[in-house]
């Protein structure tokens, strides 16, 4: 059965466990490993759930879909736990992370094409030139991670303008791949995109911590 610990507190001990079976049904709830709670089906999920935990405080529990992602959100007292869906730092892992594998591919694929001389990645111009977007991509991604949000939007609006610019080249000649690329971009987008609001509220939140 799938499962994830959190922690109540950043820093503290993951002792909140949810797990669920297939697409999130049977999901039970533990605190210290004795069960605190149980939605027994998805719809149920989707409304929420909101619960007492043996501290006192309130645990809401909400499965949520945003940008066609489906998204197990895990608040206590208002606040989304650390690591769980809504954390800021996790959104911002998960932002960094996108552009770390948009880099990873097009350094793959702009080797596979330089090597091999595919007749499809000629045809969509896939070469050096990816491999050198591959290697932006990925010092935009070692800075991202360290915070700057510059580097983030600098590396959705380069991997969009790239995407609609292929997107005209290659319409006439393959339309199918030219479709598929614009679906799997808009896929890969939506993590950088819900980080740019996440890491703006870690800034906030330093800021206030000086």
């Amino acid at each position: 059965m799938p499962s994830q610990r959190y922690a109540l507190r950043e820093g503290g001990s993951p002792c909140l466990e949810i797990e669920w079976r297939g697409t999130y049904r049977d999901l039970v709830v533990r605190y210290d490993g004795e069960v605190v709670s149980t939605v027994p089906d998805r719809r149920t999920l989707v409304e929420g759930q909101s619960l007492r935990l043996p501290d006192g405080s309130m645990l809401h529990v909400q499965l949520a879909r945003r940008f066609g992602w489906t998204e197990l959100q895990v608040q206590r007292a208002g606040q989304p736990l650390p690591g769980s869906a809504q954390d800021p730092a996790a959104r911002q892992r998960a932002g960094y992370g996108a552009v770390f594998l948009v880099a990873g591919l097009n350094v793959l694929l702009g080797l596979l094409g330089t090597l091999f001389q595919t007749k499809l990645l000629v045809s969509l111009g896939i070469g050096l030139f990816s491999i050198a977007l591959g290697t932006v991509f990925f010092v935009l991604g070692l800075l991202t991670m360290r915070g700057s949000l510059v580097a983030l939007i600098a590396a959705i609006a380069i991997f969009a303008l790239d995407g609609i610019l292929g997107a005209v080249v290659n319409a006439t000649q393959e339309p199918l791949a030219s479709l598929g690329g614009l679906a799997a971009r808009a896929f890969m987008i939506v993590p950088m995109a819900r980080a740019v609001p996440a890491m703006r509220a870690l800034q906030r939140h330093a800021e206030r911590q000086r």
